[in-house]
This record gives C-alpha cells, structure tokens and sequence, in this order.
C-alpha cells in the first residue's frame, strides 16, 4: 500500500496496513526562501518517512504582501511574528487590496510546493496550509480583530470577503503546483476567542465560503481547529461538516475533546495524538513510546492519523521523533494484539 492509498483509505474511515502518521514543524529562517523551505521539509520527510507531508509554510505568509513585516523573534514554535503591522488603525483597512497571489511572498510559497512536488509526486502525498479569513485578519493588525469586528462590523465584512478571495486563490495555486490536499488551519474555532454571535457572523460563513472555492480542486482537505490555551472548547460543529472536510486536527491533548469523543462530534478522521508541547518535547524515549501507545488504544486506530496538536516545537528532541516513528511502524493494525483497538 502505497502513501497515497493508505491517505486516501484513513481519510475515508478505512483501516489500511499500517498507522499513518504525520509530523511537521517551521524551520526558522530557512523558511522564509521557496529553496529554503523546500530543502527542509524534504530533508526532514527524508529522515522520517512520515505518510503525509504538510507544508508549514512561516506563520505571516500571508499579511507580508499586504504590509506587514515579518520576523522570527526565537520562538519555541518556530513561527514569525509581525514587527509592525499593516492596520494600525480603522482606516487603514480601507487601503488593502486583492493581490496577485503569484507575486511576492505568496509566490515564493507556492514556487516552494512547486519544489517539494518535484522530491514527493511519486513518494508521499503533500498539503498545504492556508489560513482561514479570520486568521488572517487578525494577523494583519496583531490580534485586534475582536476590536475592528465589534467596532466596525461593515468594514470588516468586506475585508474579509476580500481576503477569502486572496486565500481561495492562493489554495487553488498550490494545488496547481502540485499539492494534493489543503491543511485549512482556524485560530477563531473556541469559545475563548470568540462568542457565539462573532463566529456565526465573521469567522464560520468565510470558512466556508473559503471551503467551497478548494473542495473541487483538492484530493483532500484537513481542518485544524487552533485551541489557545489547556481546557478549550472546540467548535467542531457546523464547519467540520462542510462538504469537503475528510480530516479535523486539534489539540487533542490538552483540549477539553480528546480524540475519540472526536471522532464522535465530526464523524471524520482525526489527526492528532501527539502532545506537541509536553511528553513529545520533553519526555524520554520510553516516555514517548508509552504515551503514544496508550493514546492510540484509548482512541481506536481506525479514522485516525497520528499528528501533533499543532506545530513540533523546535527544541524536541531528534530521538524523541524517532522513537515515535518507529514504534508507530511497528504496529500491525490487523494483528490480534490490536483487534480490540480498530
């Protein structure tokens, strides 16, 4: 069964020959050149031979063009953050326009699937991250999205209709250089960081609009659900529903739903199953193999992919990975030591 196939069966509720697993991470600094980026991520499925490639491209990718300038200040997640910001103030929302996707730092994404493809077309499926519009917005003016949504709803409606038509673009881009699947990522999906009232009205209608632009043109598209702090709840309902959703990431480890309540609220494959901040980071080998394990029989191997919560911080350790890996390659899904697991 080849990488391919065993993506597709997973994503569709079948159980294959093996567990598929997933891991991704930022490469900082070396991220922000398409060669850069390509030669790390290749690199880094090279040593780990992991079943899906996601392409974590720098966390500002997508507000650079508009203005903002990014920097990578040494944060353990590997992401850039903004040294200055393109919306300063209300009417500085009124200056942004559509962009030309190809150009710029968009392109420089996009040149990098392009690359990647050229190592994974006939070896491991690849999928790309796109923000969602709300993600985006409140990356381009650093986190006072709750301030323009409830103090300027009108301006903020056509901002955001505007950049899901950027994002849209830039999805099908990728998809045209070569990925096969979107990794669709939210920061606005719990109840802490917005109300009932504000994801109905700004963040879950351009999730899905967003969703109905890509569904057609990718193999598949994961949904990840961003939980900021220990203990959130997720809204996992109506967006993980969308047509087009086959897979919902979480952190699963630290959030209020672990993964087979997941399973139950979306219905669809989960990924998640490794505590990307915690005994991934931090514990032994033994830790790691003891951890997973019983996370996986606690989950049920079946609709399920093993992924982390959310970025691999870039201190964890290099034998931690490997001892993830290996111990994920050696578990026969059919075997009767699993048959109470599936």
């Amino acid at each position: 069964m080849s990488k391919f196939e065993l993506v597709k069966e997973t994503l569709i509720g079948n159980l294959g020959e093996k567990v598929p697993i997933s891991i991704w991470k930022h490469h900082p600094e070396r991220d922000r050149t398409s060669e850069g980026l390509a030669e790390e991520e290749i690199a880094f499925h090279r040593k780990y031979d992991h079943d899906l490639l996601k392409i974590s491209f720098h966390g500002r990718y997508p507000v650079v063009d508009w203005g903002c300038v990014a920097v990578y200040d040494g944060d353990l997640s590997g992401s850039t953050t903004c040294k200055s910001c393109a919306v300063e103030k209300v009417s500085d929302w009124e200056t942004l326009e559509p962009l030309d996707v190809n150009a710029g730092e968009f392109g420089r994404q996009i040149r990098a699937v392009g690359l990647i493809h050229d190592y994974a077309q006939e070896i491991v499926p690849i999928m790309s991250t796109v923000f969602d519009p709300a993600m985006v917005a409140e990356k381009l003016c650093e986190k006072r999205f709750i301030h323009y949504i409830d103090n300027h709803p009108e301006t903020m409606k056509g901002v955001l209709d505007m950049i899901t038509g950027v994002m849209a673009e830039f999805g099908r881009a990728t998809l045209d250089a070569g990925a096969n699947g979107i990794f669709l990522a939210s920061q606005h999906s719990t109840k802490s960081a917005v109300t009932d009232r504000q994801y109905r009205e700004f963040v879950l209608p351009y999730q899905k609009k967003l969703l109905s632009e890509l569904r057609g043109k990718a193999d598949f598209i994961v949904l990840h659900l961003h939980a900021r702090e220990d203990g959130e709840m997720i809204r996992f309902n109506p967006v993980s529903q969308t047509p087009g959703v086959m897979g919902v990431n979480w952190e699963d480890q630290t959030s209020a739903t672990d993964l087979r309540e997941g399973k139950k609220l979306t219905r669809k494959t989960v990924l998640g199953g490794i505590d990307h901040k915690g005994w991934f980071r931090t514990g032994t080998t033994e830790e790691v193999e003891e951890e997973i394990l019983e996370t996986l029989k606690s989950a049920g191997l079946r609709r399920l992919f093993v992924a982390p919560g959310c970025v691999v911080r870039v201190d964890t350790p290099e034998e931690n990975v490997q001892s993830l890996v290996d111990t994920i390659r050696a578990i026969n899904p059919w075997s009767k030591e699993w048959e109470d697991y599936t």
